[in-house]
C-alpha cells in the first residue's frame, strides 16, 4: 500500500513539472508571435517641458531630461533635442529623453545696489547669477547695504562669472584718546560724559583719606584709545566708617606675574587700595617672558591691581 502512494506521488510530481514547462512554452510563443503594443513617438523638440510632458503622457510614454545646454538661438525652458527621434514607434512606457535650453551664456546684468546682501543673493540666484567677490567698508549706509558692484547694471557678462559687491559696514566708530580723569570730582566725570560722549560703567566706592567723591582710578586707563560703546569704570574715594577705633592688621602679600612674550620690554606698575588710600608704585620695564614676584604691603582689606603697559592684567582681593 505504502509502495503504491509513492508511485502515484511520483507520477503526479512529474505530471506538475511537465505542464509548467509546457505553460511557458506557450507563453513564449504568445510574446514572440504577439509583440507589446507600440506607439509613434511625438516631437517634442521646440516645445516647453510642461507641454512636452502632456504630449507624451497621451501616447502612455515618460519624459526625462538628461541634459541642460545653453543656446543662443533657442529659448530658455525649451527643448533642443530628443531620442527617440519624433514618428518612430516604440512600446508603451518607454522615456523620451530630451535635452532643455538653459537660454544664452551672457544675460543682461541686473542691479542689486541698495538691497541687503542676503537679499542681492536671492535675486541673483533666481536670475542663475552667482556672487564673485565681496569688499566692505565703513559707510553712512546701513550695514550689510549693497553699495556698487561690478559689472554694472544692463551689460551683458557670462552666467558663469560672478558679480563682484561692495558692502557697506555701517557707519565707522569715532574712536578718541581716553582722558585722565583721576583726581576729578565724579559729578564733573560724569557732566563731561554726556558731552563727549562716554559711557560710564560700575562706579566703586573706595575708603579713603581723600575728599568724598574723587576719582581714584579708571579702567580704561588714560591713553587708551575707545570709542562711544566703551563702558568706563570708576573707582571713587569715599569717607571711612568709624567704628571706634580698630587696629588694622598689615600684611605682606606676594604677587606673582608673567611679562607676555614679545619682543620689547613691558613696562609694569602696581596699585594698591587699602585703608591707607591709594598709591601706585612703577617696577620699570620688564624683559618678555620673565616672571616677576612683587611683594605688596596692605593695611586691612584691599586689592592689589597690576598693569602691563596700561592694562590691567591682574586683581588679587585681600579680606
Amino acid at each position: 500500500m505504502l509502495s503504491w502512494l509513492k508511485s502515484l506521488l511520483k507520477i503526479a510530481g512529474i505530471f506538475l513539472f511537465l505542464l509548467g514547462i509546457t505553460i511557458g512554452v506557450c507563453l513564449l510563443t504568445l510574446r514572440i508571435l504577439i509583440p507589446p503594443e507600440r506607439v509613434e513617438v511625438p516631437c517634442v523638440v521646440g516645445k516647453d517641458l510642461k507641454e512636452a510632458v502632456l504630449l507624451v503622457s497621451e501616447r502612455d510614454l515618460a519624459l526625462k531630461v538628461v541634459d541642460r545646454k545653453y543656446s543662443s538661438e533657442i529659448p530658455e525652458g525649451i527643448i533642443i533635442s530628443q531620442v527617440p527621434s519624433p514618428e518612430v514607434r516604440v512600446r508603451k512606457g518607454r522615456e523620451i529623453e530630451v535635452v532643455i535650453s538653459e537660454g544664452k551664456k551672457s544675460v543682461v546684468v541686473p542691479s542689486v545696489v541698495g538691497k541687503k546682501l542676503i537679499e542681492a543673493r536671492i535675486y541673483l540666484s533666481q536670475r542663475g547669477l552667482k556672487i564673485g567677490d565681496i569688499s566692505y567698508i565703513y559707510d553712512d549706509l546701513p550695514e550689510e547695504e549693497v553699495l556698487a558692484q561690478d559689472p554694472p547694471p544692463q551689460v551683458e557678462m557670462n552666467r558663469e562669472e560672478g558679480i563682484n559687491l561692495l558692502v557697506s559696514l555701517g557707519p565707522e566708530e569715532k574712536q578718541y584718546y581716553m582722558p585722565d580723569f583721576t583726581g576729578s570730582k565724579i559729578k564733573r566725570v560724569k557732566d563731561l560724559a554726556e558731552k563727549i560722549p562716554l559711557r560710564i560703567g560700575r562706579i566703586k566706592e573706595v575708603p579713603s583719606s581723600e575728599e568724598e567723591g574723587i576719582v581714584l582710578s579708571q579702567s580704561p586707563v588714560a591713553g587708551s584709545m575707545v570709542s562711544e560703546k566703551t563702558l568706563v569704570e570708576f573707582e571713587v574715594s569715599a569717607p571711612y566708617k568709624k567704628e571706634g577705633p580698630v587696629v588694622q592688621k598689615e600684611r605682606w602679600i606676594l604677587t606673582c606675574v608673567d611679562i607676555p612674550p614679545g619682543f620689547t620690554p613691558r613696562r609694569v606698575r602696581v596699585t594698591i587700595i587699602d585703608l591707607e588710600g591709594v598709591r601706585s608704585i612703577d617696577y620699570g620695564k620688564r624683559n618678555p617672558g620673565e616672571r616677576l614676584w612683587i611683594s605688596s604691603r596692605l593695611v586691612g582689606k584691599g586689592e592689589i591691581r597690576v598693569y602691563i603697559e596700561g592694562r590691567l592684567v591682574k586683581v588679587k582681593r585681600v579680606e
